[in-house]
C-alpha cells in the first residue's frame, strides 16, 4: 500500500516541533499532513473527557437524590467512580500516543519511510493471539 501521507515537496518537517503542538490533541498530526489521523486523535481525547464529566456531575449530584436503599446508592456511587476513572485513563492514553505519533511520523516522512501506524489495541490483539512466525534455520 502506497503511503498516503506524504511531507510538502523537501521540505523537512521538525518532530520536536510537532510533539510540542500536539499539547493540544491531533494538531501535529495535522502538521505533518495527517489531518484525518488527527481528527481521530482530538475525538479520542475529547468525547472521554467530555463523558466523564457528564458521568461525575451525575455520580454527585443526582444519584445522591435518588429515592433507593443506601447500600444500592453506595454500589452505584463505587461504579460510577471506576467508569469515570477508566475514561481519564482513556484520555491521558490518547494524549500521550497523539504526542508519540505527531513525532515518529514526522520522522519517518522526513526519511522518507512509509508511515501507517497501527493502534495500540491492534497490537494488543496481536501480541495475545497471533502465532509467532517459526523461524528457519
Amino acid at each position: 500500500m502506497a503511503n498516503i501521507y506524504t511531507p510538502f515537496a523537501g521540505r523537512k518537517k521538525n518532530p520536536r516541533l510537532a510533539r510540542t503542538i500536539s499539547i493540544v490533541p491531533g494538531l501535529g498530526q495535522v502538521y505533518y499532513g495527517a489531518p484525518r489521523r488527527g481528527l481521530q486523535y482530538l475525538a479520542g481525547v475529547v468525547v472521554p473527557a467530555f463523558l466523564a464529566a457528564l458521568l461525575y456531575e451525575w455520580s454527585l449530584f443526582d444519584l445522591a437524590r435518588m429515592e433507593i436503599s443506601g447500600l444500592l446508592k453506595s454500589f452505584a456511587f463505587l461504579a460510577s467512580e471506576l467508569v469515570v476513572l477508566s475514561l481519564v485513563v482513556t484520555v491521558v492514553s490518547f494524549w500521550i500516543a497523539a504526542s508519540w505519533d505527531a513525532r515518529q511520523g514526522t520522522i519517518a516522512l522526513n526519511e522518507g519511510r512509509d508511515y501507517q501506524p497501527r493502534w495500540w489495541y491492534v497490537k494488543v490483539q496481536e501480541f495475545l493471539f497471533d502465532d509467532p512466525e517459526e523461524e528457519t534455520p
